[in-house]
């Protein structure tokens, strides 16, 4: 890998071990604000945390829900649940795979030392296409990320806290370098029915084939987009359960034959929002970085979208009307310089909320070959946990600090070592101005694969990570909750 263009970052020291169109429109139609102008309900309230949290200290035990993965060796997405104890103590975490089928689940029992990261790879507790993923986790609080490996790439993100009835997602494509999937896990005692509507660059599409759909009890399901909303280059896609609860993951796997390779993974939105920060630009050579609107309600949406480049001027606001049940890509990466950091901020000026997500390309210039998608954070917080912070002892990753408000913030990195009594071991804290972000760079330093990381802060903040080495995957952290 070449060398990277300078940037601006903090480093660690080093730390040891440690139905067709009208059936879309008409259901869009029912679920959009009404003509006066109110919000639907379910708008996230501006400002609220969206996604999983970290559990309160004295929870007894925690369920996190893994929906995408494979567990067979044709599958499109080796799948690795890692668990990130939290606490000083020992956790036990029970991984339970439920095959569908009506086949009984299988479960193992992993004990995880204080501070410590436990991983456990599915195919090594059940070998089937379809694995629901259930881990359950007693004593302390944990977080629960899961790697994803295909197609030469690895695609990382957080597991859900809950399912919910509602799933949007901003950044599909089914160009003809690409096959979407999305993973729907009913984890519960009865049959979910659901509805999936997209929409694309050429309007509204509801295919049968995904309408009534019954995602089984305690079962995985997955869905090839591809097959039935064939070469669109925008396709952003909304799942709602007429009964029942689900948890929806998306990945998209690239050829190559466009320039574009490998996999990515994204944990969907339960509701559009005002405002989303997205921390994760990074303009490398080779790069191409852009964001989805996804504007699923009937009414158009203004919005403004804010590039802050790390450390210099704001670059200009850009402001656009995306109208109602359409999705609208936006360039950001071209409007930072090769070599610098930026992060996206989307906000819908007059209260019609939307779903941003961002897409990653690497095109094998600095040799880094990949893709990544994440959708961004709706809200702040003082801390953030992530279950890793790199793949491999060769990966380059960071992890990144956005300051949203409007006063200086002190931020500190801290990476656990496990069984250590003294963990963590901190970053010096560090100054970060309003409207800007800090990087803590992970790759140039001795830092093992399994260490547990959390950023903190002296105010609100929104903090990602983004890992490049064979691959590209981004994610937000999962915030502690206010």
């Amino acid at each position: 890998m070449s060398p990277r263009p300078a940037r601006r970052t903090f480093r660690l020291p080093v730390v040891v071990l440690v139905v067709a169109l009208a059936a879309g429109a008409v259901y869009l139609d029912r679920t959009a604000p009404e003509a006066s102008g109110a919000r639907a309900r379910t708008t996230t309230a501006a400002g609220a945390l969206q996604g999983p949290t970290v559990p309160r200290t004295d929870a007894v035990s925690t369920a996190w829900y893994c929906a995408e993965g494979t567990s067979t060796a044709d599958g499109r997405a080796d799948e690795t649940v890692v668990i990130g104890n939290l606490s000083t103590a020992n956790v036990d975490a029970a991984v339970t795979v439920m095959p569908g089928g009506g086949k009984p689940p299988v479960s193992k029992r992993v004990s995880v030392a204080g501070f410590g990261q436990g991983r456990v790879r599915i195919a090594d507790i059940l070998a089937t296409p379809e694995p629901g993923v259930v881990v359950e986790v007693f004593g302390g609080p944990a977080v629960v990320e899961h790697v994803l490996s295909g197609n030469g790439d690895v695609a990382v993100g957080p597991c859900a806290r809950d399912a919910a009835p509602d799933w949007y997602f901003a950044a599909g494509t089914t160009d003809k370098d690409a096959q979407q999937y999305l993973a729907l896990f009913n984890p519960y005692g009865d049959d979910a029915i659901v509805d999936v509507t997209f929409l694309t660059d050429s309007g509204v599409q509801a295919p049968e084939a995904f309408q009534g759909y019954v995602v089984p009890r305690r079962s995985r399901v997955s869905l090839p987009v591809h097959d039935e909303v064939r070469r669109a280059g925008q396709v952003a896609a909304f799942v709602h359960a007429r009964t029942g609860r689900v948890v929806a993951e998306r990945t998209q796997r690239f050829d190559g034959s466009l320039g574009r390779y490998g996999i990515d993974v994204s944990l969907g939105a339960t509701a559009p929002a005002t405002k989303w920060v997205l921390p994760f630009g990074d303009a490398q050579p080779g790069s191409a970085e852009s964001v989805a609107l996804a504007n699923f309600s009937l009414l158009p949406a203004d919005v403004e979208v804010d590039v802050l480049v790390e450390g210099t001027a704001v670059a200009t606001p850009q402001t656009l009307q995306v109208p109602g049940r359409s999705v609208t890509p936006i360039d950001v990466g071209s409007k930072a310089a090769v070599g610098t950091n930026y992060t996206v901020v989307v906000k819908s000026t007059r209260g019609q909320a939307v779903v941003a997500e961002m897409f990653f390309n690497r095109n094998g210039t600095g040799g880094v070959q990949g893709s990544g998608t994440a959708i961004g954070a709706t809200g702040a917080a003082r801390t953030w946990a992530f279950a890793l912070g790199r793949t491999d002892d060769g990966s380059d990753a960071r992890l990144v600090a956005f300051n949203p408000g409007p006063k200086p913030v002190t931020v500190e990195l801290r990476a656990y070592t496990a069984g250590d009594p003294n963990s963590p071991h901190s970053a010096p804290a560090v100054a970060i101005p309003a409207g800007d972000r800090g990087d803590f760079d992970l790759g140039a330093q001795d830092i093992h694969p399994d260490q547990l990381f959390v950023v903190a802060s002296d105010g609100p903040i929104v903090a990602g990570r983004e890992l490049t080495a064979g691959g590209v995957s981004i994610a937000t952290g999962i915030p502690f909750s206010p």
